[in-house]
């Protein structure tokens, strides 16, 4: 069966294109329950920069579940996404593991999302061979950071995040910060400001005791959503990293407001209005602006990427060979199973009842630990059958 990839993402669609294929949760259960009948079961992918779709079924399968879920139609995705089959599918979920096609080379955060979404998926019970294909490209990923530099160096969303907010003030601290969102990146981009020297930081966030929890963490000030107008009065810089599926901050909030002031708005969808962008006194960064980062981490990176692209080929030839060699041994174990299982029962059944209860008992152990040596021997020697069509071909 086909692998197949639908999605979007920053390399072809700008953030205003993305946003359309967010996953909310409702989004997602409508998505969940369009896959359900899909053999094997799908993975799904929703990160700031990506929305994509795996699955071994035929690629419109997942077009019309994507987009029957996110009310958009396939025209438009088949414009601004992409669809990927086959080998280029499989090499592109490497790609995507390992960071290789993330907006930031070598993006530390897409492995652990791509573990997540492997967890989620795994609850409706994935085919072997899922496992076998997301397993490889884990492999793959932990191999490009212990036999490469491809994960060296300092080169992050957050981290480009501070990056621009020292270029724009030069000092970090002195100014008021408000960071808004309490989720995974927020904690990034907060470690990112205290760790360049960022002191006056407050955070807000609709649950309040989450925004706790981070002020805690980093002895920084918490506040509830209510006092979010006051706070962006007060901020020389705003940091916007939720998952709100409407703008929270707009141009409203900057009336009155005469001193210049940097937001940078790392969600998708995004979370400052677009007329923002437009008002003398804010200079608005969003995720598509963000495009420079550590130059010595990446140039150290891009060396890297003919090293993974020799691990990837490593890794798929090896994950291909485990599933033709699935495919060659596993219905002819079974038919050795199943019939040593009739054998061996119908032997037990012959003396049944001429034996006591304990002595039978004993003795359907010894016939089960037989069978499983038996079953070893021709096992091993399929494997040694299936080398050798495998070399003849």
């Amino acid at each position: 069966m086909r692998f197949s990839i639908v999605g979007i993402s920053h390399w072809k669609s700008g953030v205003s294109i993305r946003e359309l294929f967010y996953l909310d949760k409702q989004r997602r259960e409508r998505l969940d329950h369009y896959t359900r009948t899909i053999p094997g079961g799908v993975l799904v992918l929703d990160t700031c920069n990506r929305t994509e779709v795996y699955g071994f079924c035929e690629p419109e399968v997942l077009v019309k579940a994507l987009c029957q879920s996110t009310n958009t139609d396939p025209d438009y995705l088949h414009k601004h996404g992409y669809i990927l089959t086959d080998d280029d599918a499989i090499r592109h979920i490497y790609k995507v593991g390992l960071g290789m096609d993330s907006q930031v080379l070598g993006d530390v955060q897409i492995i652990q999302q791509l573990k997540k979404a492997y967890k989620e998926a795994n609850k409706a019970n994935l085919a072997g061979e899922f496992h076998q294909l997301v397993q490889s490209v884990f492999r793959a990923h932990k191999r490009s950071r212990n036999e490469t530099d491809f994960g060296k160096g300092n080169a992050s969303v957050g981290y480009e995040a501070t990056k621009q907010a020292i270029e724009f003030f030069g000092d970090l601290s002195d100014i008021n910060i408000l960071l808004i969102g309490a989720g995974k990146m927020g904690k990034v981009s907060c470690k990112n400001l205290v760790s360049n020297g960022a002191q006056h930081i407050s955070v807000i966030n609709r649950s309040i005791n989450r925004a706790k929890n981070l002020a805690s963490s980093f002895d920084i000030k918490a506040y509830s959503f209510e006092e979010l107008e006051g706070k962006v009065k007060e901020a020389d810089l705003i940091i916007t990293a939720t998952g709100a599926t409407d703008p929270i901050l707009k141009a409203g909030h900057f009336e009155g407001k005469s001193s210049q002031t940097m937001v940078i708005d790392l969600s998708v969808p995004r979370n400052v209005e677009q007329s923002v962008e437009e008002l003398e006194n804010v200079t608005l960064i969003d995720m598509d602006s963000i495009t420079e980062v550590n130059q010595k981490a990446i140039e150290k990176r891009e060396r890297a990427l003919p090293l993974l692209e020799g691990i990837i080929e490593e890794e798929v030839n090896d994950y291909k060979d485990r599933i033709h060699r699935s495919h060659f041994l596993l219905p002819r174990i079974k038919e050795i199973d199943n019939r040593l299982q009739s054998i061996t029962d119908d032997e037990l059944d012959k003396v049944r009842n001429k034996m006591d209860s304990e002595a039978f008992d004993e003795l359907e152990l010894v016939t089960k630990r037989i069978k499983k040596k038996i079953m070893a021997i021709h096992i091993n020697r399929l494997d040694e059958e299936y080398k050798r069509v495998k070399d003849e071909v």
